[in-house]
């Protein structure tokens, strides 16, 4: 082994001038290198002391006995340092601004109220306890469990195994304690009618399924509303997923969009700067339309109800769930089907009158629908009616579903090449399915 502290010199005028501080240089047995590090100090006695305890803990790290230096390191910070420092690593792989907002407010949170100084402080047992104090919905506190082992397991190779890998999460089925509803299309009309500028908003989400987070950034540029199919582009910059996206458009909103594109808009100017409305004028339209924000089954009519609704639309007009998942840019089948479809206005009552009867007579419709039950939600069977929407000339909207009334969607144009496409295309689907036409290449 070697071992000896020593003050770096050089020589300067034809003299010797020593550093004022001491290195140490070291070699442990079976190494080929000799390792250098600064000790930091003027007195030879507290360098060798240094030295000393530096060979110490490698050769503990060496024989198991001690925590890598790595480790130790990570120890001494306070766990609010790398909060900091995995926030800047989500960044640096291209999360979203919102997103990573978010993630690093619960995670200070968590440190502020279970008192976490250090990681070691980090316990299951005191995640366990906050949580049980909590009046959050399950999947809130789900969103904070995920939160914090994404901390602890990104800190792995720092700290060691996460403390809460056998927390599990909150059972969130059933538990919800807001369920969205679609509008009708009466209520759609209605809103769109009493909102004034605010109108070819809902028109927009109601109709192509786009975020509020997606409507706020949409510029000009994006809506093709001249070409022979027209859409809208969602960038991949803009959509929740990343991913680019081309949608067709309702002709009713085709016209409603060119109505209030001006000759000097230029491409790109944001499309419904000042329009979107935060949720306290956003009740005030429902209110003007007669649509209650929650209704007799305690279901909410928010702003997101009206992707909720393009959802349910194309259900109701016979659209393939296949093709429903495409256009509301799902990955998951499940969640159009589910959560994207509202249960209420499902045919159900219309459809066991078609079921045999055992003695051979005709099953009667029964006499009560389901859905006249809730004042705000008319019965599916009624006839279709179609009717005038004041603030948009020219558009008529139905007012009520009906299954073999499917809404007509323009196809897309094609693109180059070197155009991302996205997963709805009509090379593997038919040119037409009812009345929806599908984009083709």
């Amino acid at each position: 082994m070697i071992r000896h502290v020593y003050k770096p010199s050089k020589r300067e005028g034809g003299k010797r001038v020593f550093d004022r501080l001491y290195r140490g240089r070291y070699r442990l047995d079976g190494e080929g290198r000799i390792r250098e590090v600064p000790l930091k100090t003027p007195d030879k006695q507290i360098a060798e002391q240094r030295l000393n305890k530096i060979i110490l803990d490698e050769q503990r790290e060496r024989e198991g006995l001690l925590a890598p230096k790595a480790e130790r390191d990570a120890a001494k910070r306070r766990y609010a340092a790398h909060v900091e420092d995995f926030i800047e690593t989500r960044r640096s792989v291209g999360r979203d601004e919102k997103y990573v907002k978010e993630l690093r407010k619960k995670l200070l949170r968590l440190g502020q109220e279970c008192s976490w100084e250090y990681p070691k402080d980090v316990s299951a047992l005191a995640f366990e306890a906050w949580r049980s104090r909590q009046s959050m919905v399950a999947k809130t506190l789900n969103e904070y469990h995920t939160a914090i082992c994404g901390l602890l397991n990104w800190l792995e190779p720092r700290i060691g195994s996460n403390p809460l890998r056998f927390v599990q999460k909150v059972e969130s089925r059933g538990s919800q304690k807001r369920e969205r509803r679609a509008f009708a299309m009466d209520e759609l009309q209605r809103l769109v009618a009493v909102s004034g500028p605010r109108g070819v908003v809902y028109l927009t989400a109601a109709f192509t399924g786009l975020r509020r987070g997606e409507l706020l950034q949409l510029e000009w540029r994006d809506l093709h509303l001249d070409a022979e199919r027209p859409f809208v582009n969602v960038r991949a910059s803009i959509s929740k997923n990343h991913k680019q996206a081309m949608l067709p458009l309702h002709t009713d909103l085709v016209k409603a969009l060119g109505r209030m594109r001006r000759a000097e808009t230029l491409p790109m100017d944001v499309v419904f700067r000042g329009l979107i409305p935060r949720m306290t004028a956003f009740r005030k339209d429902l209110e003007a339309a007669g649509i209650a924000y929650v209704d007799a089954k305690g279901e909410y009519a928010d702003f997101h109800s009206l992707r909720k609704t393009f959802g349910t639309m194309l259900t109701l007009a016979g659209v393939p769930q296949r093709v429903v998942m495409e256009l509301m840019r799902h990955s998951d089948m499940r969640l159009t089907a589910k959560t994207y479809t509202d249960a209420g206005m499902l045919p159900v009552d219309a459809t066991i009158t078609k079921l045999p009867s055992l003695n051979g007579a005709v099953n009667p419709a029964p006499q009560l629908a389901p859905q006249s039950l809730v004042q705000a939600r008319p019965a599916l069977s009624l006839v279709v009616h179609e009717t005038e929407v004041p603030h948009f000339a020219g558009t008529r909207m139905n007012t009520r579903f009906e299954r073999d009334l499917a809404l007509p969607v323009n196809e897309c144009p094609a693109v180059s090449e070197s155009e991302e496409w996205c997963a709805m295309q009509g090379s593997n689907l038919p040119a037409t399915q009812g009345n929806m036409r599908l984009p083709g290449r």
